[in-house]
C-alpha cells in the first residue's frame, strides 16, 4: 500500500454551503477511491456536516474561524443565516484567504510534507488562485452550476459590465460570448447577479483562462454544447464528470439517508408510506437547504397542494435566524406557515415534515411521479438521474436557467416565477394535475426516464463521465510525476522542519492537520463500510 507521501496529493477548497460541499466532498470520495491523498480545507462549526459526507481517508484542515461582525459564533454555513444576511458568509469566505494562504506555503517549504500537486477549489472562491498560480501550482475549478447556466451567468456578467446588456421591454437579450442570442424575461436574470460580490464572483469564470481547466457537475449528453462552449470559453480542458451521486442512485432505490444533515424524519416511517401509495402519484415538494418560503408563500402553495387532491411529501424550511426563535414548535410552525386547518383536511395523503429529509429516499421511491423543486443544480441531477420529472418554481441565480434548461428537455412545466411571487392556486393545482394525471405528464416520465438511463450510462464503466474521471486522474499523476521530477532537482530549497512548525504555531491552524503527524488520524473518519448518513 502506498504511504500518504506516495500519493499525490490534492487540495480542496470547498465553499461554505451544503449544497456546494457535498458534491465535491462525493467526488473527493471518488478521486481517493483512486490512491489520491486529499485534504479538505474547513472551519472548525463545518466538521461534522463534512464528516457525514466521507466514505474515504479524507484530511480535513481547520482553519481559524476568522471574526466577522454580525455573525455569531458557529454559524459558518450559507443555510445557517437568513437569506438577506448571506453576505455574512462570502466576507467569512474572504477573510480566510490569509491563513489559508500561509498554510500553504507551508506545506511548500516542508522537507517532511508533500506538496500538493493540485489546488481544487469551488467555482465561487477566486481568491484561490493567486498563491497557487505564484507556485506554479495546478488550480482546477470544481463548476456546482451546469454548463448551461454557467454560459448565461457569464454571458449575463459579460452584458452588464460592459454595459452592453439589451433590454426588449420586458425581456434581456443575452448574446455576449453565446452562439445563438438568448431572450430571457427579466424576472429570469435574477439582479443579485449584479450584486458588487456576485459581480466579483462570476467574473472569476475568466481565471480559468490562467488556471488548469474545469470540472463540471454534469454530462455530456445532458449539455453537450454548452460544455463545448465552455471550453471554447475557457481555453482549457473541461471534464464533465457527473452525475456527482451517492453510488446508490444508480442502482435500485435508495433505502437510507444519503446525503447532507441528519434527517428530521424516521426513513422507516416514510418508506412505509410511500409504500401506501399508488406508482408515480406522489408529488414531493422541497427546495433544499438554501431557500426558505415567506408564510404567505407558504400557505398560497398550500392551498394549491389542496386543490390538487394529489398526495404529497411536503419538506418546509423554516428560515434561520441570527438570533433564536423563541418557539419552534411542531403547532407553531403549522399555524404559521400552513392554512388552518390544512394538516387536518390533508392528513390522509399529505405528510408535512418541518425541516430536512432524506432527498434520495423520497426520489428514488416508485410511488413519486413528480418534484415540485427551485432548480438548484443538485436536485436537477438528483431527480433527473432517478427519472423524475419537475414542476419548476426557479427563486435565485442559476435556478431560473435550470428551470429553463428543464423545460427545454421536456421534462418540466413551471408553476411560479421567481423568488418573491406568490403561487396561485389555479396554476399550482393545474401544474400537478398535468404531471401526475394527464398524457402530457406521462410523456415527461417517459422523457425523464430516458434521461434516466443516459445518466447512468455516463458514469457506468465506458461512459463519458467515467472516461473523464480517469482521464483526470492521470493528469493528477503526471503532475505528481513532473514535481518529484523537479523535486529531486531543488532539495536545497527545503527548509527545517522546527522553523515550519513554529511559524504554523503562529496561525492558529489545527496542529494536527499542519503538521501531517501521526497524530492526523485524530482528524481522518474511519473509512465507512455502509452508505452516508444523510
Amino acid at each position: 500500500m502506498m504511504s500518504a507521501f506516495e500519493k499525490p496529493h490534492v487540495v480542496l477548497v470547498p465553499f461554505p454551503a451544503l449544497g456546494h460541499a457535498i458534491p465535491l466532498l462525493d467526488f473527493a470520495n471518488s478521486l481517493a477511491s483512486f490512491g489520491i491523498d486529499i485534504t479538505c480545507v474547513t472551519t472548525s462549526a463545518n466538521v461534522h456536516r463534512l464528516q457525514h459526507q466521507m466514505d474515504h481517508d479524507i484530511r480535513l484542515l481547520v482553519l481559524p474561524t476568522p471574526v466577522v461582525e454580525g455573525l455569531p459564533e458557529g454559524m459558518e454555513s450559507f443555510d445557517q443565516v437568513p437569506t438577506e444576511q448571506s453576505g455574512l458568509i462570502f466576507d467569512l469566505v474572504l477573510k480566510l484567504e490569509a491563513p489559508f494562504n500561509r498554510w500553504l506555503e507551508g506545506q511548500l517549504v516542508g522537507k517532511t510534507v508533500p506538496p500538493p500537486v493540485c489546488i481544487m477549489h469551488d467555482v465561487l472562491l477566486g481568491w484561490t488562485m493567486e498563491l497557487p498560480d505564484k507556485h506554479n501550482i495546478a488550480r482546477v475549478v470544481f463548476n456546482t452550476y451546469g454548463a448551461f447556466a454557467t454560459t448565461l451567468l457569464h454571458s449575463a456578467w459579460l452584458s452588464a459590465s460592459q454595459n452592453e446588456l439589451e433590454r426588449e421591454g420586458d425581456s434581456h437579450l443575452l448574446s455576449l460570448e453565446l452562439r445563438t442570442p438568448l431572450k430571457l424575461h427579466k424576472h429570469e436574470i435574477d439582479p443579485m447577479l449584479f450584486h458588487p460580490v456576485m459581480m466579483d464572483v462570476i467574473g472569476r469564470l475568466q481565471s480559468v483562462k490562467e488556471g488548469w481547466g474545469m470540472l463540471v457537475n454534469t454530462f455530456e449528453q445532458l449539455e453537450p454544447e454548452y460544455l463545448q462552449h465552455l471550453t471554447k470559453l475557457t481555453g482549457k480542458k473541461v471534464w464533465s464528470i457527473g452525475p456527482v451521486l451517492p453510488p446508490a442512485c444508480f442502482g435500485g432505490g435508495v433505502k437510507s439517508s444519503a446525503r447532507g444533515k441528519m434527517a428530521d424524519v424516521s426513513v422507516e416511517q416514510l418508506l412505509q408510506w410511500l409504500d401506501s401509495q399508488s406508482s408515480c402519484s406522489v408529488l414531493y415538494i422541497s427546495f433544499g437547504s438554501h431557500t426558505f418560503l415567506t408564510k404567505e408563500q407558504s400557505k398560497a402553495l398550500a392551498c394549491g397542494l389542496e386543490a390538487s387532491e394529489q398526495p404529497f411529501i411536503w419538506a418546509v424550511k423554516v428560515s434561520p435566524q441570527i438570533e433564536p426563535m423563541t418557539s419552534n414548535t411542531a403547532s407553531d410552525l403549522c399555524s404559521t406557515y400552513l392554512p388552518e386547518g390544512f394538516q387536518e383536511r390533508t392528513k390522509n395523503r399529505g405528510l408535512v415534515i418541518f425541516g430536512w429529509v432524506p432527498q434520495l429516499v423520497i426520489l428514488s421511491h416508485a410511488s413519486v411521479g413528480a418534484f415540485m423543486s427551485h432548480c438548484g443544480w443538485n436536485s436537477m441531477l438528483e431527480s433527473t438521474t432517478l427519472g423524475v420529472p419537475f414542476i419548476t418554481w426557479p427563486m435565485h441565480v442559476d435556478q431560473h436557467f435550470n428551470s429553463n434548461l428543464a423545460i427545454k428537455l421536456g421534462i418540466g412545466i413551471q408553476a411560479c416565477e421567481h423568488g418573491a411571487g406568490i403561487p396561485d392556486k389555479q396554476r399550482v393545482m393545474d401544474a400537478v394535475t398535468l404531471v401526475l394525471r394527464k398524457e402530457e405528464g406521462k410523456q415527461m416520465k417517459r422523457d425523464a426516464e430516458k434521461l434516466k438511463g443516459t445518466a447512468r450510462n455516463a458514469v457506468a464503466y465506458g461512459g463519458s463521465s467515467q472516461a473523464n474521471l480517469l482521464d483526470f486522474v492521470r493528469e493528477i499523476r503526471k503532475l505528481e510525476m513532473a514535481i518529484k521530477t523537479a523535486g529531486c532537482a531543488g532539495s536545497s530549497k527545503a527548509k527545517r522542519q522546527d522553523d515550519l512548525t513554529s511559524e504554523i504555531y503562529k496561525l492558529g491552524v489545527s496542529e494536527t492537520v499542519c503538521r501531517f503527524s501521526p497524530a492526523i488520524d485524530c482528524m481522518r473518519p474511519r473509512r465507512k463500510h455502509t452508505e452516508r448518513g444523510g
